[in-house]
């Protein structure tokens, strides 16, 4: 199913615009907070004729299932997901086939984009149904203020119609091209790369068909701003405290996601951690003589050291907040979501926190135990 988009659209040869090809980001900030997604897959069926759905496991979850195309109703749906769900953090597309309603599919990213989420498209073939994105469905996409694409990650964009007229009837610059456009700044492109990718969008592929972006044009317009898969062609094993990547011939970089800084001295295949938390790798393709002896990797691996999660109930809260996982002593301190500290306390495993007097809205919890640290949103009701 392929509903008429709202907007993408590039004309990079008409324009003479030479954007390059961008290099994706390898940092801790493109390792999506999907732990649990594989095995909750297999309790949904999927169904992309349906208006658009958020599935969501629980509501202390990291993650969203999107699937479903986008109606006037979506608006609203997405506006009850982010009330509901304050915990989510990485928005996964699965099969987003478009949108028949262009307006709501403006509002309804807009408001996904304030939100903040990372959007995350598997590859296609990574889980037991299929992920794609399509047509008004990658504008959605693109709202993502960090956007995670799989190698093999099914992108389908093509061009308008009005029924009479498709967007190629109409020459550079019309008035018809610029709602497209405006939506791509809106998400956050530059003039030039919104009016790269929308003008490359409406020449890709007829209103009637659809064309598949290839990991190139994934990159060139910047629809792609990490490369992740939870399941790389490389792995990280734990051994106790000792992490090990299984390419051989690979040159390594360790990341510890604490402060997504690379660990000095960190590079080759095997790394001790001297603590308790979440890291990552950095897999670099070294120099081969012919494809068949080359690596495809532009990918992070992660693996998390038996870390005992911290969690804060009751969130929402009205008054009192109480933290589950401390061991001895944790150090608590409340922010707001811009980093500015407002309350900080030494916490034992039966402390509790008053949160009455502060004013209602969302804000950030920061844990720091001796092996164990977690930052996360607190909602004051």
């Amino acid at each position: 199913m392929i509903i008429r988009k709202i907007s993408i659209i590039v004309f990079s040869v008409l324009l003479s615009v030479n954007l390059g090809v961008a290099q994706t980001s390898e940092s801790c900030d493109c390792v999506v907070d999907t732990t649990g997604l594989k095995a909750y897959l297999q309790s949904l069926t999927l169904n992309e004729n349906q208006p658009l759905a958020f599935e969501v496991p629980n509501s202390n979850s990291t993650f969203a299932v999107l699937h479903g195309f986008i109606n006037s109703n979506t608006p609203t749906v997405v506006n009850t997901f982010i009330s509901n769900y304050p915990n989510v953090t990485t928005l996964v597309f699965m099969q987003v086939p478009g949108s028949d309603d262009d307006d709501a599919n403006l509002v309804a990213s807009q408001a996904l984009r304030n939100r903040g989420y990372k959007h995350y498209i598997p590859a296609v073939d990574a889980y037991n149904q299929d992920a794609f994105i399509a047509s008004g469905g990658v504008d959605m996409f693109v709202g993502g203020v960090v956007r995670v694409a799989d190698v093999r990650a099914e992108v389908g964009v093509h061009s308008w119609s009005d029924g009479t007229n498709d967007a190629t009837d109409f020459p550079v610059g019309h008035a018809n091209h610029l709602p497209y456009i405006n939506y791509y700044v809106n998400m956050g492109f530059t003039q030039e790369e919104a009016e790269a990718f929308y003008y490359f969008t409406i020449n890709a592929a007829p209103a009637s068909g659809i064309h598949n972006m290839t990991e190139a044009e994934l990159e060139q317009y910047g629809i792609r701003t990490c490369t992740y898969s939870s399941t790389p062609v490389y792995s990280v094993s734990q051994n106790g405290n000792v992490l090990e990547a299984n390419l051989q011939g690979a040159s390594y970089q360790w990341i510890d996601c604490a402060n997504n800084s690379p660990i000095s001295g960190e590079t080759g295949r095997t790394f001790t951690a001297s603590q308790n938390g979440r890291y990552a790798v950095i897999v670099t393709e070294n120099a081969c003589s012919d494809t068949s002896s080359c690596f495809t990797i532009n990918s992070v691996g992660s693996e998390e050291l038996n870390r005992t999660p911290f969690l804060v109930y009751p969130n929402p809260t009205k008054d009192v907040i109480r933290i589950s996982g401390i061991e001895e002593t944790a150090q608590v301190e409340i922010l707001s979501v811009s980093g500015q500290s407002i309350k900080r306390i030494m916490l034992n495993a039966n402390g509790s926190i008053d949160v009455g007097t502060l004013p209602k809205g969302i804000y950030l919890v920061r844990i720091e135990g001796s092996d164990s640290r977690l930052i996360t949103k607190m909602v004051k009701l």
